[in-house]
């Protein structure tokens, strides 16, 4: 995905964002289930009383004793890239905004002007954006289709 639409790569990191969370979930669910069978325990001979010859006591602790009682969850995605910006004619005659994250060309005679852009999702904002770019917060409006 070396040149794409804005809207494409919003689209795509938070789909990404909100797979990863979910596969998160089915596999501590997965892990839940496994974890309650007489095979998977933690079997353990403990001695009765401090001396030397002190008969053994077996301990059998299931697995589900060591496990962290909450669920896992992706808080946060982040990525940092440099790229160029460039408006295009879109399929329905509307202009859209590309992102070309692909290195310069040299030419000795112009430099392309390269922004550094990162885009952040928060669980904690509903997975909206946070768009930065050059160091200046970009405000995209929920209306976008973004979210």
């Amino acid at each position: 995905m070396a040149v794409c639409t804005f809207d494409q790569l919003l689209y795509a990191l938070r789909v990404s964002v909100e797979a990863a969370n979910e596969a998160l979930r089915r596999r501590r669910a997965l892990h839940v289930e496994a974890g309650d069978t007489d095979g998977q325990a933690l079997h353990v001979d403990i001695p009765r009383d401090p001396g030397p010859d002190a008969p053994l006591e077996p301990v059998v602790i299931p697995l589900r004793a060591f496990r962290d009682p909450r669920v896992p969850q992706v808080t946060e995605l982040s990525v940092a890239f440099d790229c160029q910006l460039r408006y295009e004619r879109g399929p329905f005659g509307v202009d859209e905004l590309v992102i070309d994250m692909r290195p310069p060309k040299r030419s000795w005679f112009r430099k392309k002007r390269v922004h550094h852009m990162s885009i952040s999702f928060r669980s904690t904002d509903a997975w909206q954006p946070r768009i930065v770019l050059d160091d200046r917060v970009v405000h995209v409006p929920a209306e976008a289709g973004v979210g």
